[in-house]
């Protein structure tokens, strides 16, 4: 299991190869079987592979475009009435198995962040209307991120641990 959290880094260019449907499965089972408040488990993924829609989601943002030459995008949601609080630990728990996942199963992946600020208010939440009108996602459903997916085109080089100098024990 270390070893795949130490493979797993951002991948932004990917080759034409489909993922594996076994893959596929694979990894939406490791995002399901993440840990959630009080056994709520509010998410919600919707798998994109159609290139259309692809290419729409693509254009969420400047820093999305990659989207459009992955063979799979995952849209991560959540219903944040179900679970007002820890909708958004919930969701990126899950979103961290599937990173995972995918690295084990020697695939690339990026968190693309999509999320608007809490309240119904401030910037982001336009990035999150979009994504929910190109899927169809109903309004009460907030967006985390998207996820793009795929066979790495060129060898991903993971980044080595960062300095423990963060970290504190029994206090600051």
């Amino acid at each position: 299991m270390l070893d795949a959290i130490r493979q797993r880094c951002s991948v932004r260019t990917y080759t034409d190869e489909p993922v594996a449907e076994e893959d596929l499965q694979a990894i939406l089972e490791a995002a399901l079987c993440a840990p959630t408040a009080n056994n709520v488990r509010p998410w919600h993924i919707v798998v994109v592979t159609d290139t259309e829609k692809r290419e729409t989601l693509a254009g969420v943002h400047q820093w999305a475009r990659f989207c459009a030459q992955s063979p799979v995008v995952l849209a991560f949601c959540a219903d944040a009435e179900r679970q007002p609080h820890w909708w958004i630990e919930d969701a990126c728990a899950a979103l961290e198995n599937a990173l995972i996942e995918a690295a084990a199963l020697g695939l690339g992946a990026c968190w693309v962040g999509i999320r608007g600020e809490e309240g119904g208010h401030g910037p982001g939440l336009e990035r999150e209307q979009y994504v929910r009108e190109a899927l169809g996602i109903p309004g009460h459903i907030r967006v985390l991120a998207l996820v793009s997916l795929g066979h790495p085109a060129g060898r991903p080089s993971p980044k080595p641990p960062g300095p423990m100098d963060v970290v504190h024990r029994e206090s600051w």
